[in-house]
């Protein structure tokens, strides 16, 4: 699969498999090359070694509000 995926300003508490407790996850809106929007919550982005991580430090920092559907799947699944 491939998808197109945005960064909110929303960063929520989720339950992590293979970890005690809960842990921060980034909210992403998304839409698959088919159409099919998305919700991801994404605890780690990892820049690989040989790419200069300030130019994606900079574009990460540019978040927008999530949408209304986006809220709800936040809030019927993962605000603590």
């Amino acid at each position: 699969m491939r998808a197109t995926i945005t960064s909110t300003d929303r960063i929520v508490d989720i339950k992590a498999i293979g970890h005690d407790g809960m842990t921060k996850a980034r909210v992403w809106e998304g839409v698959t090359e088919q159409g099919v929007i998305f919700t991801a919550y994404i605890p780690v982005v990892q820049v690989h070694k040989g790419e200069d991580n300030s130019v994606f430090e900079r574009e990460l920092s540019e978040h927008k509000p999530p949408e209304d559907w986006t809220r709800r799947a936040i809030d019927a699944r993962f605000v603590v």
